[in-house]
């Protein structure tokens, strides 16, 4: 594990962490946030109906992402 930039220490001092992602009640936000940015970043547009579906449109296809929890539904119609 790395320190956080700014964060200094001697190299025979040990790092405890206070909190773990995981079990936080911030940790599903967070990775979805995280998804979003990377999907809306790969031309994909976030659903106005519905927060958890993401659709992208090209001459040939159309994708669909839906998120459902921890899965992923990946739509695919080639020649619409």
């Amino acid at each position: 594990m790395n320190q956080p930039p700014g964060v200094s220490h001697k190299s025979c001092e040990v790092c405890r962490l206070q909190k773990a992602l995981y079990g936080l009640k911030q940790a599903p936000h967070a990775w979805f946030q995280k998804f979003s940015t990377v999907i809306v970043s790969l031309s994909f547009v976030a659903s106005h109906h519905d927060s958890a579906l993401f659709f992208r449109k090209t001459n040939a296809r159309q994708i669909l992402l839906s998120l459902y929890v921890d899965d992923m539904i990946i739509i695919i119609s080639d020649g619409f």
